[in-house]
């Protein structure tokens, strides 16, 4: 088995890695799916919704961090995404203004890079609702639950025809929910999505309950668009998926040890990442907006200085960009080195055992 050192993503201009801003909105969601955790990376209505002031404050904050990091950016990557997702980001009864805002928020930074508003949702808004979120979003990511109601399923296939009529950039993620009751759900619904030509497809599922026998994962393969038939072959049956191998969350192939001109769409979970240096801090940013508090991205928890947590709250945040101006001003670009066994999330973006691999890997990305 040929150890691997270097992981960077695939060199195409439609998976080219630009800079994700993943913002929790609210914990609070009107599903209570049996694989969606209770707690901060999954779902808590015991919480209660953010106040829009601070969810303003975050997402100037947000912005404001983008911005540096985008003054090194070679003008090919200059490319942003606002994530916004929950819980279930609909259910925060501000959802309208907060919307509205990531556009009015943005224009001091138009001219410098630019900005693609997502939605991740289970799109059960009423048509009023909806048609007002599809004013000030680019692009949404429906995902699909099994253990929805009759009526909110109705309500995510209306929201998906407008959003189809609308011509907006859309992707459809099916939680393939592994027990028989909802898996024949799942399987009936992705039908349904080829049978309309909708660009949906299948995504298994992370923890205890994303465990699948051979056969199950044989019958996606005419559904799989993400990953190939390769990669489904891959999986040993009735093993947790998060204990075999990690994928991209957008996707993205990825080369190793420097290969560009071959790639895989997975990563095995063998490979220790404690001590290599990694860039997933230029490439991702995750704000909690119910705790106030900011990550590498979603599941990374590593720090500049080599520790595990946040990166900063909503009261230090303006302290830190402050200080990583400070550095790139003096060409000090900061990258992470990993304390984690794991890489977590953010397996796409590059990395390297080898620190000059990587330097040679960010050239291609920034100016400097």
């Amino acid at each position: 088995m040929t150890t691997i050192h270097t992981i960077e993503p695939a060199y195409h201009p439609k998976n080219k890695m630009g800079f994700l801003i993943d913002w929790l909105l609210t914990l609070k969601c009107n599903f209570d799916c049996a694989y969606c955790p209770i707690g901060p990376t999954g779902h808590d209505n015991s919480t209660q919704h953010p106040l829009y002031e601070k969810c303003i404050s975050m997402l100037k904050q947000m912005y404001k961090y983008t911005d540096v990091f985008m003054q090194n950016k070679k003008n090919a990557f200059k490319d942003a995404i606002l994530n916004v997702y929950g819980g279930e980001a609909l259910y925060h009864p501000d959802i309208e203004k907060i919307l509205f805002a990531t556009s009015k928020e943005f224009e001091p930074y138009a001219d410098r890079w630019r900005i693609k508003r997502r939605l991740t949702t289970n799109a059960t808004a009423t048509e009023r609702i909806w048609q007002t979120v599809c004013e000030h979003i680019e692009g949404i990511t429906f995902s699909y639950h099994a253990q929805g109601s009759d009526k909110m399923k109705t309500l995510f296939k209306n929201n998906i025809d407008y959003t189809v009529r609308l011509k907006k950039e859309y992707d459809i993620v099916v939680c393939m929910y592994p027990h028989d009751r909802y898996w024949r759900d799942c399987v009936n619904f992705l039908d349904f999505c080829i049978k309309n030509k909708l660009d949906a497809w299948p995504k298994l599922l992370d923890g205890p309950l994303g465990v699948y026998t051979k056969e199950k994962l044989q019958e996606l393969v005419p559904y799989i668009k993400n990953f190939s038939s390769i990669d489904i072959d891959k999986i040993k049956g009735n093993d947790r998926i998060d204990n075999q191998a990690r994928g991209c969350c957008g996707g993205r192939p990825m080369c190793t040890n420097r290969n560009i001109k071959e790639y895989s769409n997975t990563i095995s979970r063998d490979i220790g990442y404690k001590g290599w240096h990694c860039s997933a801090n230029q490439f991702f940013l995750h704000g909690n907006n119910v705790y106030g508090t900011y990550y590498t991205n979603k599941d990374c928890r590593v720090t500049l200085d080599g520790k595990e947590g946040s990166i900063a709250t909503v009261d230090t945040m303006d302290v830190y960009i402050q200080s990583l101006k400070d550095q790139m001003e003096n060409n000090a670009i900061p990258i992470l080195k990993c304390v984690q066994k794991r890489c977590k999330c953010g397996v796409c973006a590059p990395k390297s055992l080898d620190k000059k691999n990587l330097d040679d890997i960010l050239k291609i990305y920034n100016t400097n």
